[in-house]
């Protein structure tokens, strides 16, 4: 193939493939092909993100989103598959409307409770499922209770075949059980518990998620599942020093995803209903 220089974009070289007229740049495609920031500043800013140092400039914050948008990405292209044994777990968060202006409801101050007893419409569901393998998938399915019909459209192609399914009581994993020939065993307390029948795994992976928001101060609700992506790498990379960090995501900033900042707005939101 022969390629000939054609100026520049965005301060990068940009070729012309003489065979096929394609113009790009040696990243095009990718994370980085619109960033008006240094690769290694943009790395510093996935380091920064995936130790909780806090951001505070909008362009930070906006290429902080980019990485979270390609964690998101990153993980859907994998197809995680769960195997064996499987805990599966449920947690709830409050609906959260910040750096948005408030009309469906009245504010919160302070981290106060919602007005609605139990868990109701402001109550946003995390899914959260593992296998003893360390493969992961942390995902929020909507509000109120997860329905059967929910729960077996969005992990079907992440269970495999005869798994033992553990769950703490609920019967919404029942179909998904059925679905893909798996057993389901219900624990209802921590008395059920043994060395091998437990939810301690999940039960932890609640509390990190948990403590992550509220060292966030609360995340918007629509965000709420690129931020889940950010807590299963921030477990992953977990005991990485910063060169071995480095060099992972420098491989990883290759993966061909690439996004404008006026995109990145409306890109793959988290959808929930707006209640009085």
């Amino acid at each position: 193939t022969k390629m000939i220089k054609k100026g520049f974009a965005r301060g990068k070289q940009r070729y012309l493939c003489l065979e096929c007229k394609h113009k790009f740049t040696y990243d095009s495609h990718m994370i980085t092909s619109f960033l008006k920031i240094d690769v290694d500043e943009f790395i510093e800013i996935c380091i920064d993100t995936l130790t909780m140092v806090p951001i505070h400039k909008t362009a930070a914050r906006l290429n902080r989103h980019k990485f979270l948008s390609m964690l998101e990405k990153y993980l859907e292209s994998e197809k995680i598959q769960l195997s064996g044994t499987i805990e599966c777990d449920e947690t709830y968060v409050l609906e959260s409307s910040k750096g948005s202006s408030l009309k469906h409801r009245k504010a919160r101050h302070r981290g106060e409770p919602s007005r609605f007893r139990g868990i109701s419409h402001e109550q946003i569901c995390t899914v959260t499922t593992t296998d003893r393998n360390e493969h992961e998938i942390f995902l929020a399915v909507g509000q109120f209770r997860p329905t059967k019909d929910i729960i077996q459209d969005t992990f079907k192609n992440n269970i495999t075949q005869r798994s033992i399914i553990y769950t703490d009581g609920t019967d919404c994993y029942n179909s998904l059980a059925e679905c893909k020939n798996c057993k389901v065993v219900h624990l209802k307390g921590h008395q059920s518990y043994n060395q091998v029948e437990h939810l301690n795994v999940v039960n932890h992976i609640h509390s990190v998620i948990k403590n992550k928001l509220a060292q966030y101060r609360g995340v918007a609700t629509k965000y709420i599942n690129r931020y889940t992506a950010l807590f299963v790498c921030m477990r992953r990379f977990m005991g990485m020093d910063i060169n071995e960090l480095y060099e992972k995501l420098a491989w990883m900033i290759r993966y061909p995803f690439a996004i404008t900042t006026k995109a990145l707005r409306n890109h793959n939101l988290f959808s929930f209903s707006l209640q009085e």
